[in-house]
């Protein structure tokens, strides 16, 4: 009778890791904002994320105004841990190299009229840190959140009109 419980007790235990993870791996969030400062769409900006927890991979997107190119649109990335190593690229040539647990530049100079992907890819330690990512301009400011993996593949695409 002991070794029955036993054996359906590990049963029970593998089928709720299994869960676990299976709900890990396929778990995703949506969100979206949409910022209209006046009439005339200059402060307009759009956002969308899609998140992946168990891949580390984000993607938001963002509508700009070219008229907002000519003030600071910063790109921030931080991380509560110790180490943080990769690269910011923008349309496939790297713009930025991370070194540090923190790091910033303006796409302001490096951004024009049309579409542009700026990626982001990094390894952070230890794994468990948290990373912040925060894109701030005039009439935007969009923050995404993410831990766990020690792996960060973020991609930023601006539509600039």
């Amino acid at each position: 009778m002991k070794k029955v419980l036993f054996v359906v007790c590990c049963l029970a235990l593998i089928a709720t890791v299994s869960a676990a993870l299976a709900q890990n791996f396929i778990s995703n969030q949506g969100s979206s904002i949409t910022v209209d400062s006046d009439n005339d769409m200059k402060g307009f900006s759009s956002f969308s994320e899609q998140s992946s927890y168990s891949s580390g991979y984000q993607q938001s997107s963002l509508n700009l105004s070219a008229a907002n190119l000519s003030k600071p649109n910063i790109l921030r990335i931080n991380t509560s841990g110790t180490q943080l190593n990769g690269a910011i690229i923008l349309n496939g040539k790297v713009v930025k190299r991370i070194n540090s647990n923190k790091v910033e530049i303006n796409l302001s100079p490096l951004l024009s009229i049309g579409e542009h992907k700026v990626e982001i890819s990094a390894r952070y330690l230890p794994k468990s840190s948290g990373i912040n990512i925060e894109f701030s301009g005039p009439g935007t400011n969009i923050v995404q959140q993410t831990s766990g993996n020690g792996i960060l593949n973020y991609v930023l695409e601006v539509s600039v009109y």
